[in-house]
């Protein structure tokens, strides 16, 4: 493939968004941005994927960027702009950055969790792909713009209503993955240029579950491949929510 596509994933210096970048750095076609809240962590991970072996990419300099701070996804926009160079779009965004706080109820509030969480993973995700749709809407790759939000099955209530669910309720993480549902089909409706979907990764051992016992291992896993999958190609409706085994109900 010859047309560069410029992609930029967030949460990128560790855990799904680490791997799903190390996926995206194998395609030659590709222009590769991570971005993460702190910088020394994002450097590593920088140099460590392009460094790799198998680094056939483009990566450039990490974006520094908090989404859950308007101030600091700005900067961030305006560092993308910068090494983008002038009238250059983002072709994909890949809204990764998420937390999961469910263990703190134990000695927080459920109004504090629930908008901490909110915060990063509702609110922080909306916020971010707000900034970026004047980058997104200068992308010229075909199929492109493109928003991926990466969201759960959690916060699918076609599942979690299931008699057969069997993943125990977990309610700022949960609705917050429901909320970021319906700020997908919004954007898709509000900005019909841009195809937006949702994937579900599935279980995987992350600092978001402590790598709990029984998820699946992230290096070289599916769920860091299904992110990069749907961020080298237009795949599925707009707006549409999937994982490995096809379409997920809202």
């Amino acid at each position: 493939m010859s047309t560069t596509l410029t992609i930029l994933i967030t949460g990128a210096n560790q855990g799904l968004g680490f791997e799903a970048a190390k996926c995206l750095s194998k395609h030659a076609h590709v222009r590769l941005f991570l971005a993460g809240r702190r910088s020394s962590p994002l450097k590593d991970a920088v140099d460590t994927i392009r460094t790799g072996s198998d680094c056939r990419a483009k990566v450039e300099d990490g974006v520094v960027m908090d989404i859950s701070d308007d101030e600091s996804i700005k900067a961030g926009v305006a560092e993308v702009e910068k090494q983008l160079g002038p009238g250059k779009g983002l072709d994909v965004l890949v809204n990764n950055a998420g937390i999961a706080i469910e263990s703190s109820l134990l000695t927080r509030s459920l109004r504090e969790v629930l908008q901490d969480t909110y915060a990063v993973n509702a609110f922080g995700t909306a916020c971010t792909t707000d900034f970026f749709l004047p980058l997104l809407k200068r992308s010229t790759a075909p199929d492109c713009p493109r928003v991926v939000n990466v969201s759960s099955a959690a916060g699918s209530l076609g599942m979690t209503t299931r008699p057969d669910y069997s993943f125990r309720p977990v309610i700022a993480y949960g609705t917050s993955k429901t909320a970021l549902n319906g700020l997908t089909v919004a954007l898709a409706r509000m900005h019909p240029e841009i195809h937006a979907v949702c994937v579900c990764p599935g279980y995987n051992k992350t600092n978001l579950n402590s790598y709990a016992a029984g998820a699946a291992d992230l290096e070289g896993g599916v769920g860091a491949k299904l992110i990069a999958e749907y961020a080298l190609e237009k795949k599925g409706k707009s707006a549409g929510f999937y994982n490995r085994d096809g379409e997920v109900p809202w």
